[in-house]
């Protein structure tokens, strides 16, 4: 805990290293580390696109004309990181006359109804920017639902079309190892322009996985696979219970169930075929915190902050983190339908 004295002159505790020791909780994107997460000092990030070919160079008489070749045209791209902030009170009321937990009569203290508030707030951010990740990989959009960022979409920006595939799982017929040959093969020739990959992995939600293991093709070919486990439902982890996952047609499929105030991280019957490895197509960008004194140092993943109160009735906490997800080559997301027809 470090204490600083701002301009008002009231002392504030700054309790940033206390939440970073806070365990995370796990979460599906976290698992996989789709997202690689970069430290800003500035509250807005921009990065070059450039457009270049390869090409072969013919072979020429010694002396005589050549081609020229051709350099690279550029684009700018420029984003707004979004900015969060929740506060939080501990009184006496908090405290005085409460039990504390696990005990029969032992009563409750400061510094456990502290730790309380922060692992609840701390985790409240965790999901908001798991949120935010989903959002922008099944929406194609930074999140902002009170428009404090205006922005229409990562494929606009970019000027591509998002690759759609249809799985018709209620039909036999459906051939699933071929479809997902098709997005595997768009994701490697079309997306990563030079980014390397290390697998694809589908995220899908409750009612596409299910489907997908009922189909008639997908649990006839694993009548020929040998392993002492059911892979059809195997478990991460091998006896957890956290996602349904299953290896198919050289894509890793994992079930997401999980959401927010019943917003889902995956839309009903839909799935999200991602590249996993990758150091470029999927950026983190952390803000630093909105006060005078941490202008121009680099941002970190939340900021605590407590303030006293001169009457010594209450105690303030704040905590605020700056995050933006970019899809900086969004068509590396294929988004595949349950259905007959996107």
């Amino acid at each position: 805990m470090i204490t600083r004295s701002f301009a008002n002159n009231f002392a504030v505790q700054d309790w940033t290293e206390e939440l970073a020791m806070i365990p995370n909780i796990r979460t599906p994107l976290s698992d996989l580390g789709i997202f690689r997460a970069e430290a800003v000092s500035q509250t807005t990030v921009s990065f070059e696109q450039t457009f270049g070919t390869l090409g072969l160079i013919g072979d020429v008489h010694r002396g005589g004309n050549v081609l020229a070749n051709q350099d690279e045209t550029r684009k700018i791209h420029t984003y707004k990181v979004p900015y969060h902030k929740v506060i939080d009170y501990l009184t006496q009321a908090d405290v005085h006359g409460q039990r504390a937990y696990g005990s029969a009569d032992m009563a409750d203290t400061k510094a456990a109804v502290l730790e309380r508030k922060m692992i609840r707030m701390k985790r409240s951010a965790l999901m908001t920017e798991e949120y935010a990740k989903f959002y922008a990989l099944t929406q194609g959009k930074i999140w902002s639902p009170n428009g404090t960022v205006a922005h229409s979409s990562f494929y606009t920006d970019f000027g591509v079309t998002r690759k759609e595939v249809a799985f018709d799982l209620s039909n036999a017929a459906t051939d699933v190892v071929a479809k997902t040959e098709e997005i595997i093969a768009h994701i490697q020739d079309n997306s990563l322009s030079g980014d390397a990959y290390t697998g694809v992995v589908a995220l899908c939600s409750p009612e596409f996985f299910s489907a997908l293991i009922a189909q008639a093709g997908v649990k006839e070919a694993y009548k020929f696979y040998s392993s002492t486990q059911e892979p059809l439902r195997q478990r991460l982890g091998g006896n957890t219970t956290l996602y349904r996952e299953f290896t198919f047609a050289g894509c890793l499929f994992r079930e997401v169930r999980d959401g927010v105030n019943g917003n889902r991280f995956i839309p009903a019957n839909e799935a999200y075929f991602i590249p996993t490895g990758t150091q470029d197509s999927f950026i983190s960008y952390v803000a630093p915190s909105a006060k005078l004194d941490m202008a121009n140092t680099l941002g970190e993943n939340q900021y605590l902050w407590v303030y006293g109160d001169p009457k010594g009735e209450k105690e303030e906490m704040e905590l605020e983190f700056s995050h933006v997800h970019l899809l900086r080559r969004p068509s590396a997301v294929v988004r595949a339908v349950k259905g007959a027809t996107v």
